[in-house]
Parts: structure tokens; C-alpha cells; sequence
């Protein structure tokens, strides 16, 4: 936010600095300040907010738990047969022999599987440090790459 006062504060003293005084017979006042505030709305206009970072982002992810990781239940994989399952589902996304979607209905041990991974739009705070800071990190339309957290390994596709 400051970088935006910055910019608006420097355009309003270039604009003051660089103009002539009015000729006595100049109409001034009015125009004078419309023109200002056109020039002000242009140039705010042209900040790029996606400078900022993001304040909520929504993701799909798919989980591969295993037995011993955070979650309840049998799953009957050891943690080194999750970590093969889920850098072979990552290649097949990546080779675009599946899609993300398809893959969290496939294989996805979370129960948002059967939305397609969809986990919806969330803030800090709200998942785990290393969940939450890989979704952060990625662009719109990004994918992950393998994300180790105490509930299983995840791959992690941001939506907005």
C-alpha cells in the first residue's frame, strides 16, 4: 500500500512541479483541478495490483496418505510406496495423460476427492506451513510440486 502512496504523492508533485503559472487572462480553477484528477485517476489506473500478494487463494490438491501419516485409517501403503504413487501421478499430469481434476478423483485419499480435489478458497493460517506456503507461492493456474506434510504427500493446483 505504501508503494502506492509513493506513486501517487510523486505524480501529484511532478504535476505541480512542471506547470507554468497561469497568464493573467487564464481561466483557472476548475479545469485546472479536473485536469489534475483525470491525470491522478489515469496513473492510478496503471499501478499493477498483482504486485501484492495474494490475501486467500483457492486450490485443489490430492493427498496420498500412508500408514503412520496424520490421518485416520488403514492404508495399507508404506510411505515410500505413497512417495512412488504420487511422483507417478505428478508425471501423468505433467504428460498430460491425466488431469489434475481426474487424478484427485483417482487417487486422492481426501475426502475432497470427489469434488476433484477442490478444497475451495482459503487465508494464512488456515492449512499447515509447508501446504500453505506452497499454495501462496504458485501462480494462478500452477502446479506444485511434491509437498511433504505429517498428513501424506500432496500435489497442490491453484485456482485463484
Amino acid at each position: 500500500m505504501r508503494k502506492y502512496l509513493y506513486i501517487i504523492s510523486a505524480v501529484l508533485l511532478v504535476l505541480a512541479c512542471g506547470q507554468e503559472e497561469p497568464a493573467d487572462d487564464a481561466v483557472t480553477g476548475d479545469t485546472e483541478a479536473e485536469t489534475l484528477d483525470s491525470t491522478i485517476a489515469e496513473t492510478v489506473e496503471d499501478i499493477q495490483v498483482e504486485d501484492a500478494p495474494p490475501i486467500t487463494v483457492a486450490a485443489r490438491h490430492i493427498l496420498i496418505c500412508y500408514d503412520g501419516c496424520a490421518v485416520d485409517g488403514p492404508f495399507n501403503r508404506t510411505e515410500d510406496e505413497a512417495f512412488a504413487l504420487i511422483e507417478d501421478i505428478n508425471g501423468r499430469i505433467q504428460s498430460e495423460e491425466l488431469t489434475f481434476t481426474q487424478a484427485a478423483v483417482d487417487y486422492s485419499d481426501c475426502p475432497s476427492s470427489a469434488d476433484g480435489g477442490l478444497l475451495g478458497e482459503f487465508g494464512r493460517g488456515a492449512m499447515v506451513p509447508a501446504f500453505e506456503d506452497a499454495a501462496f507461492s504458485l501462480t494462478v493456474g500452477g502446479m506444485s510440486g511434491i509437498v511433504e506434510t505429517q498428513f501424506g504427500y500432496h500435489l497442490i493446483y491453484r485456482e485463484i
